[in-house]
């Protein structure tokens, strides 16, 4: 087994025709910043060797036996902890299918036949998206934890105003005292003082 470079896309292709994985492989593989690291024949294997490989970016086909490209996909960005980018492809054009595969998690489309001068692009297009949702979902994470701290703090204001009637700011010196007393951060003295 040869090592990975880090810079190297690591690819799962998921096509039920056998002669479009081997041309999609060798296009993806000339480019040599990707590498096909498992090829699948329907959805369903494509999900399990997805879940197995974690690859970067996963190129499947929508109309494949067991499981289409589109419940797969579905399927996939439920199920796994980062969204993995997806580019669908397909021989069909119709505007249907762009928006059922959009609503699925889709990140890019690509009509067949495919040509290597359209892969870089969708590439680029599908591992960006990817990056903006990550950085998205981390914000969230990060403004939700800020205002649960936040109303642990007000509930632990209002006990300290009502306990010893005293006003707001007084309440809020007494909880920062308190935490640079204990070397503790604001949440945990207010939890403290609500448990």
């Amino acid at each position: 087994m040869t090592a990975v470079k880090e810079d190297i896309i690591r690819v799962v292709i998921a096509d039920d025709e056998p002669l479009i994985r081997m041309d999609l492989k060798e296009l993806l593989e000339e480019a040599s910043t990707c590498q096909v690291v498992a090829e699948a024949r329907d959805g369903q294997e494509a999900i399990e060797l997805v879940k197995l490989h974690n690859p970067d970016i996963v190129f499947m086909d929508i109309r494949m036996p067991n499981k289409d490209g589109i419940q797969a996909a579905k399927e996939l960005q439920l199920t796994l902890k980062k969204r993995v980018p997806i580019i669908m492809l397909t021989a069909y054009s119709q505007p249907e299918l762009y928006e059922e595969a959009s609503k699925a998690g889709v990140f890019a489309y690509l009509t067949k036949p495919l040509r290597k001068s359209d892969l870089a692009p969708a590439i680029e297009v599908a591992m960006a998206r990817a990056l903006e949702m990550c950085e998205l979902q981390n914000e969230i994470i990060d403004l939700s934890y800020k205002l649960e701290t936040r109303k642990v703090v007000e509930k632990a204001k209002g006990i300290l105003m009502k306990k010893y009637s005293i006003d707001e700011a007084t309440a809020y010196r007494r909880l920062q005292k308190a935490a640079m007393d204990e070397r503790k951060g604001l949440r945990e003295v207010a939890d403290a003082l609500l448990n």
